[in-house]
């Protein structure tokens, strides 16, 4: 009885008692509309939402904004986001935000909101932005207001499908920014802008440009850095000051490159690296590095690598089927090798050979190949590296889109094959 009472007495309950972390803790990781809610469940969270650190206005919110058509009222969802960002009281450590929907009657009000949102938050000092615009087309991209260069405090940025223009003149750059994306961007004011724009961003180590407009020449320069994700269609890619590359991706969409022999060049810089630990070349890139020369082992090996990638590979190219064989014998000391394929029923069938001589992977535990569909070049390609490794436990591999008796014939090929490890196994990857 006597317990009730102090129970009945007590002003506090278990929920107003929190410390001021665990609360902030828990807005966390609630949605937006959640953690509005929430501030029903004591009379000190009352306001406590409105002092959240981290904002997320995502595709869970904007889903409570669907029209009867399954349209979104993008006025309503709008009105919201400024009403939060004018009445938060405390600072903003990091904020998600969609622009949606995709609509090209929205976009001078898009960006009309957008410079007001970026103008209240430039005032919090946050640490990390990611804007995305829903935009469907290049002309459906929303101009980025210059308010992002006053986040002065940024640590990361990620934005998708803006287009960007120069800084202001007395835009002294990002000094704290260590994570950059940017994803189906427009740069205004050419390439030229972008480099500048990075070289004012001096402790950048992650680096991530995918798929945006006007990027014929690539010549990253960042100190810095150490992880870097290219995607797109350039012609040339060089990489200059950047000693601390641990993991590199690159991938070329386009269909044509003109500056081969920069791009090699570029691959053997990399195998000259102290640092370099995993090596991702996707798309066409592999046919372009072929077509310049790479058709055998680099004269410089990747001595340090842990982790190759080679993806998207036509092997049906005998200069591609080369190429591979040579980037695998360049690095001997790889743990784990991952090769994804394109089936393609281009190219001669049966002038795809090797030769093991002494070569061996004496390290190499896991590999990975995708596509197969059965060609004499997977099927090369995969008594190749089961014939130099002689330590290899587990190939996980993956049949592309075949029906059931044209996957037992491969299977029943495969486990054939002569394997220099007694340990190794081959595992089919599921769907």
């Amino acid at each position: 009885m006597a317990f009730s009472e102090s129970v009945e007495t007590n002003d506090d309950d278990l929920i107003s008692s929190m410390p001021a972390i665990v609360t902030d803790k828990i807005l966390k990781y609630l949605p937006i509309a959640i953690a509005a809610k929430a501030s029903i469940l004591s009379r000190t969270w009352r306001h406590t939402w409105l002092s959240c650190h981290y904002l997320a206005f995502d595709g869970a919110f904007w889903d409570g904004f669907c029209k009867l058509d399954d349209s979104i009222d993008w006025h309503k969802g709008s009105s919201i986001i400024t009403n939060v960002l004018c009445h938060h009281n405390g600072s903003i450590q990091s904020i998600l935000l969609e622009l949606r929907p995709d609509n090209a009657d929205l976009l001078v009000d898009k960006n009309v909101h957008l410079s007001r949102w970026l103008s209240l938050l430039s005032r919090t000092c946050p640490k990390k932005i990611t804007l995305i615009n829903w935009a469907g087309e290049w002309s459906n991209l929303v101009i980025m207001p210059s308010y992002i260069f006053h986040c002065t405090e940024l640590m990361k940025l990620k934005l998708q499908c803006f287009v960007l223009n120069a800084p202001p003149f007395d835009f002294k750059g990002f000094p704290r920014l260590k994570r950059l994306e940017l994803l189906f961007m427009k740069f205004n004011n050419g390439i030229d802008m972008l480099w500048s724009f990075i070289a004012k961003c001096p402790c950048l180590v992650f680096l991530r440009l995918e798929n945006c407009l006007g990027m014929d020449t690539l010549d990253v320069d960042a100190p810095r850095l150490e992880k870097l994700i290219i995607r797109g269609t350039f012609d040339s890619l060089r990489l200059k000051k950047v000693p601390r590359l641990i993991d590199v991706s690159l991938g070329s969409t386009k269909a044509e490159m003109s500056d081969t022999e920069t791009a090699v060049a570029t691959i053997n810089s990399l195998a000259s690296s102290y640092e370099l630990q995993c090596l991702a070349i996707e798309g066409n890139l592999s046919k372009f590095l072929a077509a310049g020369g790479i058709n055998k082992s680099l004269p410089v090996a990747f001595n340090h690598l842990d982790k190759l990638c080679l993806t998207d590979l036509i092997l049906t190219d005998t200069d591609v089927f080369c190429f591979t064989l040579g980037m695998v014998q360049s690095c001997p000391f790889i743990k784990d090798l991952e090769i994804s394929i394109i089936s393609t029923t281009d190219g001669v069938q049966d002038k795809y050979e090797y030769h093991i001589d002494d070569y061996k992977l004496g390290r190499l535990h896991k590999v990975k190949i995708t596509g197969i569909t059965g060609t004499n070049a997977e099927l090369k390609l995969i008594e190749y590296v089961l014939a130099i490794s002689v330590v290899l436990e587990n190939l996980f591999f993956k049949c592309e889109k075949l029906d059931a008796v044209s996957e037992l014939r491969v299977l029943r090929q495969l486990i054939r094959l002569p394997r220099a490890s007694t340990k190794a196994q081959f595992v089919c990857l599921g769907e």
